[in-house]
């Protein structure tokens, strides 16, 4: 157990990292745009550029938020249950949504491999799609990874007197 949460609070940090940098490029690419079309011509494909960036910074950042339990959580119900059924709950709300994302990250990693067999490009800097999916399905990997570990806490801590 210790190893898994260890690797994925080394792999979520990093890709949660790679998230930020693609956040900062977006930003970079939207306000040099914008000069440009102000002093000269902007360049052809930045929609396009901010669209990708947006979905790696998306899906990269999903493990580590996972871990920081950054995402919204209603729980004004089981606020009133006992610890242990907290940790119950928990650990039944992990596993489910990590079965959810398995099968998310399956189809994203299928979708990809497909994209790359067609040879799909995009329309306008004519770039392949396929290796941008692999990266939103590696974010999605790293949020099984920190579900898992999750889940495996939160029952740990239900079994526990």
């Amino acid at each position: 157990m210790d190893f898994l949460e260890r690797l994925s609070a080394r792999l979520n940090k990093w890709t949660v990292w790679l998230a930020g940098s693609a956040l900062v490029l977006m930003m970079l690419i939207s306000v040099i745009n914008i000069v440009l079309r102000i002093v000269a011509r902007p360049f052809g494909g930045t929609t396009e550029m901010v669209g990708w960036l947006a979905a790696l910074a998306a899906s990269l950042a999903l493990g580590y938020t996972q871990m920081n339990r950054g995402h919204v959580a209603i729980d004004l119900l089981v606020s009133r249950f006992s610890h242990r059924v907290r940790a119950v709950l928990d650990s039944l709300m992990s596993f489910i949504t990590l079965a959810l994302v398995v099968l998310a990250t399956r189809q994203l990693a299928l979708h990809a491999g497909n994209l790359w067999q067609r040879g799909s490009v995009s329309e306008t800097m004519h770039i392949a799609y396929y290796p941008f999916t692999y990266v939103v399905a590696f974010g999605f990997a790293c949020l099984v990874l920190a579900l898992l570990v999750d889940g495996i806490k939160s029952l740990v801590e239900a079994v526990k007197k």
